[in-house]
């Protein structure tokens, strides 16, 4: 693998940090997935635009300063991908603090920005097994307050709450976890958001405590191609033993079927059909036939 480090191509073992790096033991390392799908105009890169500005403000709220312009970082994106000739997989980029640090901020702080493009095929990863759907658990744990941490920010050491979220469900039996927020009200998945559906009305948290998801938008969007209602509200907990269908979404899975919260099966069929209606304007705007929306993709 071919790897974009701080502006020149080296092999994947020169990436490596100490693990006395600051961004390993304080988890302060800044990171994007974007999705690559093959469509019949080739190659195209899932939200890039949107993915770096979300990097972008990841640092600002972080006091991360950045030694690439978003132009350069777009352009260093395609190269890797172009250098990899990847067709059908990922893209994951990070900006980190590779030099040994012990404080709690870093004394020298050098961002380093790395980029890695790969098939899902190197991974292991087929979608049909990203996309089944899942059984999932409302957890016990809460999703971290905005005011303790902002969790607008994508960084690896936001991820310990989720991860222990997950863990939890899984060892009860169950694929996937919901977190409320601190007041009660839905959240998201471990790293995904959440979609709801009430009869003809499709309900997603508003962005209070949860991630801005990319997919999350472009869902957004392909809902308005369907005469289904899109909602931005706050969604009382209750409101998980009433919906009659729900899915998850992120940017290697697009959209998770769930077939079941706490074990109360969601509808007759999985996914259901306002959820099949969703997951095919979704298909159609990345592959590009949705006109209107073609700014989700950026080609190789």
């Amino acid at each position: 693998m071919k790897v974009w480090h701080n502006g020149e191509f080296v092999s994947e073992k020169q990436t490596h940090v100490s693990l006395l790096s600051h961004s390993f033991s304080r988890g302060s390392a800044l990171f994007e997935v974007v999705d690559l799908i093959n469509t019949g105009k080739g190659t195209m890169v899932v939200g890039l635009d949107e993915h770096i500005e979300r990097f972008f403000n990841s640092a600002s709220l972080s006091y991360m300063e950045l030694p690439v312009s978003r132009d350069e970082l777009k352009n260093a994106v395609l190269t890797t991908v172009r250098e990899n000739g990847v067709k059908r997989g990922a893209v994951k980029f990070f900006a980190y603090y590779a030099g040994i640090e012990m404080k709690v901020t870093p004394s020298e702080p050098v961002v380093s920005v790395t980029i890695f493009a790969t098939d899902h095929d190197d991974l292991g990863i087929q979608q049909s097994d990203l996309s089944k759907p899942v059984a999932v658990k409302i957890s016990g744990y809460r999703k971290t307050h905005p005011e303790s941490f902002p969790v607008h920010v994508k960084a690896t050491g936001a991820y310990l709450n989720p991860y222990i979220a997950k863990m939890d469900a899984i060892e009860k039996g169950f694929d996937e976890v919901i977190l409320l927020d601190t007041m009660g009200y839905v959240a998201e998945g471990s790293t995904c958001n959440l979609f709801l559906i009430m009869e003809d009305e499709v309900v997603t948290p508003m962005l209070r405590s949860v991630l801005p998801g990319i997919t999350r938008m472009a869902v957004m969007d392909a809902v308005g191609l369907t005469n289904l209602k899109l909602s931005l509200r706050d969604i009382p907990a209750i409101e998980l033993e009433q919906c009659q269908e729900a899915f998850f979404t992120s940017s290697l899975v697009k959209i998770q079927p769930i077939e079941s919260i706490d074990g109360r099966k969601l509808g007759d069929s999985c996914p259901g059909k306002k959820t099949s209606a969703i997951m095919d304007q979704l298909s159609e705007v990345f592959e590009g036939k949705a006109v209107s929306l073609q700014k989700w993709l950026t080609a190789v």
